[in-house]
């Protein structure tokens, strides 16, 4: 995944605002030797079992980044974060990305329950976990330090009994 990181640095330098808003995080990626540290800390991470982390190409191009964090095997329950390019929103890319990332967690990881959290005001986010099944839980009030003010969390999830893989049963396919 290292191989990615002029990809991902460019990405992040050209999407800077629109990363910003809901990621401040991954902003500083920007620089090639910040995103090929963070590509080696993921390959460790991913080694460990503790965060799975896959990039979403459009043809060659890279359009953004998928990850199963807080992976419990004991439990068998994930959180799951993505992100896309502004470029790259709207042509269903983050939903059939999503949608393959769910299948190999319900498949080959044998979870149960998949969290999909975003902000209150990541109205794209919500649609997207919508679109895919997910079912809203409630709201975590204030849960978010992001950019200087304390934002509500829209909480997401989604059983592994009522996943539909190609998404034909949403109209999705």
């Amino acid at each position: 995944m290292a191989e990615h990181a002029e990809a991902l640095a460019t990405l992040v330098g050209e999407n800077r605002e629109h990363l910003h808003a809901f990621l401040p995080a991954v902003v500083q990626l920007a620089c090639v030797d910040d995103a090929r540290a963070y590509l080696e800390a993921a390959a460790a991470r991913a080694t460990s079992g503790e965060v799975l982390e896959w990039h979403v190409f459009s043809g060659t191009a890279l359009c953004g980044s998928i990850r199963l964090k807080d992976i419990d095997a004991a439990d068998r329950n994930a959180r799951i974060g993505y992100y896309l390019a502004r470029q790259f929103q709207g042509r269903g890319i983050a939903s059939a990305a999503v949608r393959a990332v769910l299948a190999h967690a319900f498949g080959v990881l044998q979870l149960h329950r998949i969290e999909l959290q975003c902000a209150a005001s990541n109205h794209a986010s919500s649609a997207l976990a919508g679109r895919l099944g997910f079912m809203h839980e409630g709201v975590l009030r204030q849960a978010e330090l992001l950019n200087g003010a304390f934002v509500d969390l829209h909480v997401y999830g989604l059983l592994q009994p009522a996943f539909v893989p190609d998404g034909a049963a949403l109209g999705l396919a």
